[in-house]
């Protein structure tokens, strides 16, 4: 899914699939973990089981619309994937949940591309609400641009 099919989303499958996104991003985070006991088994288990569900009950009602892809692991993909999220959560509006997962899974990408380039991470803030969620991604986004010699647009300067 590029971030223009994002935009075309109606507000309750934007809503569906950014349910989508964070359940798969506290299922990635929780395998980033790397902790081997039961408890964290059990709890990876059921949020890949959440997670699958939730995609396939997506997926059923559109089998022909994409989901952005899983996790990118450059700056500029990075960069990409977060226009397109953010595109999904802004067309959620703003009462939805507090997509808290992908954030962290955001921050945990930058991180590792951070630690090999050898530059700062980007910023960040603990996000409550969708806008502060949306303005995590600006952040990440503007990180991304930066990392790869790009031009931030406006509209991103502007948020951060």
């Amino acid at each position: 899914m590029k971030e223009n099919t994002a935009e075309r989303l109606a507000p309750a499958r934007a809503t569906e699939l950014a349910q989508v996104l964070d359940l798969q991003a506290q299922w990635e985070n929780l395998r980033a973990d790397n902790i081997d006991s039961t408890t964290h088994l059990q709890s990876l288990q059921k949020a890949f089981e959440a997670y699958r569900s939730r995609q396939a009950a997506y997926i059923a009602n559109d089998p022909s619309e994409p989901i952005p892809e899983m996790s990118p692991t450059r700056p500029a993909r990075l960069g990409a994937w977060c226009r397109t999220v953010r595109a999904v959560f802004r067309r959620t509006g703003e009462t939805s949940e507090c997509p808290t997962h992908v954030v962290t899974k955001v921050h945990r990408l930058a991180d590792q591309i951070a630690a090999r380039v050898q530059v700062e991470p980007a910023g960040r803030e603990l996000p409550t609400d969708m806008t502060t969620a949306i303005r995590q991604l600006d952040k990440v986004i503007s990180w991304c641009d930066g990392l790869d010699g790009g031009v931030q647009s406006p509209a991103v300067a502007a948020a951060i």
